[in-house]
């Protein structure tokens, strides 16, 4: 077995670039491919997008065949890149415990993406597609990089992309939707370049070296790590916010989340796909990648404050989800609450709770994408996203229904499906935390945080459930359009707002509430529906039967990069703590 999966002369190192390499040529298929018009164009996209992902679940097996130890990274590639001088930028990747199941979730997206816009999209797809597989490169090469340098590049490479799909692709308010995405990351991740440049000159200053290597650093930081002090200019804190300020808009946390909602809504499904299940849990592995292992001190500091917004947006994100009248909004909203679940896990610095969180970028990634994928069909189908105006989607489409009503239970927790293993170890971590690792002048708000917690759980079913009834079941309230209608619009739905993603006036909606004579098998998932939907639902069913599978291969990484901010956490109660009580602190 191991033979087949690593064969005589295809090294590991290769094949990772391999795998990043391929949308970037399927990307230059695809444009030389625009002459043949749109089937060549989306089929070859389809093919790259299938290819890469088959290239990089093989890459995966090759990883649990032969995991690397802790701190070391599996299908290492070093090479020069911008080298001369003081400077000695590397073209270094590779895969880690931290990574893997990132990496692969960007190429399984990224085959979702293609497919639920098979029929979205028919205004300039060349465009669409090729963006969308470099947008592909992008989240994989940033997931991969070794290289503090090559790190950043892929970081910032993500943004302009996804700012094209949304501003040519989008609905009404789509330029606003993406200046306002694009302004935001930018100036938040251009804080965070200058604070890992930081961190690199400092340990220039106290090793002699200047290396931009992402573990040399994180190696070297523990046995020179940056001050803590009035001293020193509390410049590990300095370092921490303006990585956090990177970092918390990406993933966003509130109340820098204002951006998400319109981007979401305004974005094309295969845009929101990819944005709510890979780019928002950028954030989240740079906390991983950076701010735990480099600056404990810091990040002890600001744990509790961080664990708090946490909670605040699982609540927050969940009542203003509860007030929705669009469904595409609703789900955004849903984000904001569940991305706080894993703000509150990763900073109650507890292993099964921080284990919990980077198992939930995971199973976020499936659910949201899942439930974004469904929204856009639904769309297509009806031609609008408002609850009151939907109703009796079941009816007309039983097997979109029942994938629907799976993404939901995974979104909301349901035992046996993934969403409820990453919930419940944060939760449980989390309130282990306040029972038996805090100060007692700390315990009542670590109580109350968790508590919240818990009551987004319950928020979210009301939510998500009060909109499984409205949209899918009840009266009709929007009959689909008949079959020559539904083929128009599938097919020239641009054509009359241009670039607009398909949009139809209220005439045409009025027009369409005459279209009973459709057979109701018309309305149902297509083929390259379930192709979007299929593996994802794989997925959803497998991490919640067979959780081992997922946590115990990156476990020694996942606790590895949380361990110094734990330990400096619980000095730092330690020292808040009674001498007759200091005992309790684990």
């Amino acid at each position: 077995m191991t033979d087949f999966l690593s064969p005589t002369g295809f090294s590991a190192a290769s094949h990772l670039v391999l795998v990043i390499a391929a949308p970037l040529v399927g990307a230059v298929v695809a444009w030389l491919l625009r002459a043949r018009g749109l089937p060549a164009v989306r089929q070859s996209a389809a093919v790259t997008a299938i290819v890469t992902l088959a290239l990089a679940a093989w890459l995966v097996l090759r990883f649990l065949a032969a995991p690397p130890p802790p701190g070391a990274a599996f299908a290492a590639i070093d090479a020069p890149w911008l080298t001369g001088g003081v400077f000695d930028v590397r073209l270094s990747l590779g895969l880690d415990g931290l990574s893997l199941w990132m990496f692969g979730l960007s190429a399984l997206l990224s085959v979702t993406a293609v497919f639920v816009s098979w029929q979205a999209i028919t205004d300039r797809p060349v465009g669409f597609y090729v963006l969308l597989l470099v947008l592909e490169a992008a989240m994989l090469g940033v997931f991969a990089a070794r290289d503090v340098i090559l790190f950043y590049v892929f970081f910032e490479f993500t943004l302009v992309p996804l700012f094209f799909l949304i501003g040519i692709w989008g609905h009404e308010e789509r330029r606003k939707a993406a200046a306002k995405f694009f302004v935001y990351t930018l100036a938040g991740s251009l804080l965070t370049f200058l604070g890992l440049l930081v961190i690199v000159l400092w340990n220039a200053s106290q090793s002699g070296v200047v290396t931009f290597d992402i573990q040399g650093l994180t190696d070297s930081l523990a046995a020179h790590p940056l001050p803590m002090s009035a001293a020193g200019g509390w410049l590990q804190m300095v370092v921490f916010l303006a990585l956090l300020a990177g970092f918390a808009v990406k993933v966003p946390i509130v109340p820098v989340h204002t951006w998400l909602p319109l981007a979401h809504v305004e974005a094309p499904t295969g845009g929101s796909v990819d944005l709510a299940g890979v780019l928002l849990k950028i954030g989240i592995y740079g906390f991983l990648r950076f701010s735990l292992p480099m600056l404990p001190e810091a990040t002890a500091v600001a744990a509790p404050w961080l664990f708090g917004l946490g909670a605040l947006g699982i609540v927050y994100g969940a009542l203003v989800a509860l007030v929705q009248t669009d469904l595409k909004r609703l789900v955004a909203y849903s984000s904001v609450s569940h991305m706080g679940y894993v703000v509150m896990g990763l900073f109650a610095l507890t292993p099964v709770a921080v284990e919990g969180a980077n198992l939930q970028l995971v199973n976020h990634g499936l659910a949201s994408a899942g439930l974004f994928a469904l929204v856009g069909m639904i769309y297509e189908r009806f031609h609008t996203r408002s609850i009151p105006n939907l109703g009796g989607v079941a009816a007309k489409a039983p097997w979109l229904a029942a994938m629907f009503v799976l993404f939901t239970f995974s979104s909301i927790g349901l035992p046996g499906l993934n969403g409820f293993v990453g919930e419940f170890m944060i939760l449980a971590g989390s309130f282990q935390r306040a029972w038996s690792g805090v100060a007692p002048a700390w315990q009542t708000f670590y109580l109350a945080m968790s508590l919240c917690g818990v009551a987004g759980v319950v928020l979210g079913a009301w939510y998500m459930l009060w909109a499984v009834e409205r949209v899918l079941f009840g009266p009709s309230r929007e009959p689909p359009r008949g079959a020559a209608q539904s083929h128009a619009v599938g097919h020239g739905g641009h054509a009359s707002h241009g670039v607009h993603g398909g949009h139809v006036g209220p005439g045409d909606l009025a027009h369409a509430g005459h279209g009973h004579e459709a057979p109701v098998e018309r309305c149902d998932l297509a083929w390259h529906e379930w192709a979007a939907l299929a593996p994802l639902a794989v997925f959803v069913l497998w991490i919640g039967l067979v959780p081992a599978t997922f946590l115990a291969p990156v476990s020694p990484a996942v606790r590895a990069a949380a361990t110094d901010s734990a330990a400096a956490f619980a000095a730092r109660m330690d020292a808040l703590q009674p001498p007759a009580q200091v005992a309790r602190i684990p």
